[in-house]
């Protein structure tokens, strides 16, 4: 009877396992286990009692009315219809990952109802895996091929990169949103995307410059407050505690080493290291008084200078001259390399589609052996 009142609580601790059978006693009571072994006229069922924590249970085999199978195929499948659609950006090793979760089943459950379904998913991640393997991206929840992609990639990829800026925003991640922006900035500021995220992100930092210059503010105040708990405490606490300080500071400033090192324009930033404070402070004022001025932004448009060189480049009518004009062009647009060499391994293919008109035309020139010797006077 012991074992009747402890079984009558597992309803109320939520047991659930993941390779468990359903069982139901004949006082109504109902759980899932598993059976580990059968004493006598007894089971001895394992139950999960917590997410972490599992238990024994003896369990009178005559007190189970029923006793219904897990189906461990439904458990495993359970997880799989989540990996479609896959979001957006992932890179390929990331794709295989869930391929890997798919194939897993299909090799444990080859016969299951769920196999085909199963199938469906493995083989629309492996068609979206090759494309990115290819030089495709999935952005805006679509697949875009790498032949897609190559007549505007400069402004897609800038795409991608403003989404990064507003995601990070979004995630209340300010730090990664200006790092992410100054990226934006660096490398497509002569794109619409760009152009389109001013706005926003002049927002973005008078709201952040209104709370760092709220921490500056507050400093004095602050590392006082904090000298005075310190203060307050007993010898072993504060001495414990000043040393986690310092363990935390050393870390501050290594990071803060790596950062100016690496090039980085935003710095991390403690509420008790007042010269990154100040530093971020000054440079969102000078920021927004530089965004906010439209003659003072950027106006160079190497989005439009890419897209038209792609297209000269690609058209099958074009010179070599024409060419090398498009190229030179797109060079002066202060083009970033990566998309420089998108355009000139475009070439090879566009000079390839002008030869066969260039052999239409050409005069055939006869084999020495087909002319007739001239007569000796």
């Amino acid at each position: 009877m012991k074992t009747h009142r402890l079984l009558r609580l597992l309803p109320l601790l939520a047991i659930a396992s993941a390779a468990a059978d359903s069982f139901e006693l004949k006082d109504g009571t109902k759980f899932e286990g598993t059976i580990l072994r059968e004493e006598g006229s007894d089971y001895i069922i394992q139950v999960q009692v917590t997410k972490s924590i599992k238990d024994e249970r003896r369990v009178p085999k005559a007190d189970v009315v029923s006793q219904v199978a897990e189906k461990k195929d439904e458990t495993a499948f359970a997880g799989l219809p989540g990996l479609l659609p896959a979001p957006d950006l992932l890179d390929e090793e990331k794709y295989a990952a869930r391929i890997d979760q798919v194939e897993e089943f299909l090799k444990a459950f080859p016969k299951s109802p769920k196999a085909a379904e199963a199938r469906k998913i493995h083989d629309a991640l492996e068609a979206e895996r090759a494309m990115v393997a290819a030089g495709g991206v999935k952005f805006g929840g679509q697949m875009v091929s790498a032949e897609e992609r190559a007549p505007k990639a400069y402004a897609l990829d800038a795409s991608i990169a403003a989404s990064a800026v507003k995601s990070a925003v979004e995630a209340g991640d300010i730090l990664t949103a200006l790092r992410a922006w100054s990226k934006l900035e660096s490398e497509f500021g002569g794109s619409s995307a760009y152009r389109e995220t001013i706005p926003f992100m002049v927002r973005v930092m008078r709201s952040h410059l209104a709370n760092i210059t709220a921490t500056v503010t507050g400093f004095e105040a602050r590392v006082k407050a904090r000298e005075s708990d310190l203060a307050g405490m007993n010898a072993n606490d504060r001495s414990r505690s000043e040393q986690a300080i310092k363990e935390e500071m050393d870390a501050y400033t290594a990071r803060i080493a790596r950062e100016k090192a690496a090039g980085i324009k935003w710095p991390s930033l403690s509420p008790y290291v007042k010269a990154p404070l100040d530093e971020t402070k000054r440079m969102l004022d000078s920021e927004i008084r530089r965004l906010s001025n439209p003659n003072s932004s950027t106006q160079r448009n190497t989005e439009q200078a890419y897209e038209e060189a792609y297209a000269a480049v690609t058209k099958a009518e074009s010179t070599p001259q024409e060419i090398q004009a498009a190229l030179s062009k797109a060079k002066s647009a202060n083009l970033p390399a990566a998309y420089l060499a998108i355009l000139e391994k475009a070439v090879p293919a566009a000079e390839e589609k002008a030869i066969p008109a260039a052999e239409e035309e050409a005069v055939p020139v006869p084999e020495e052996k087909d002319i007739p010797a001239t007569p000796e006077p």
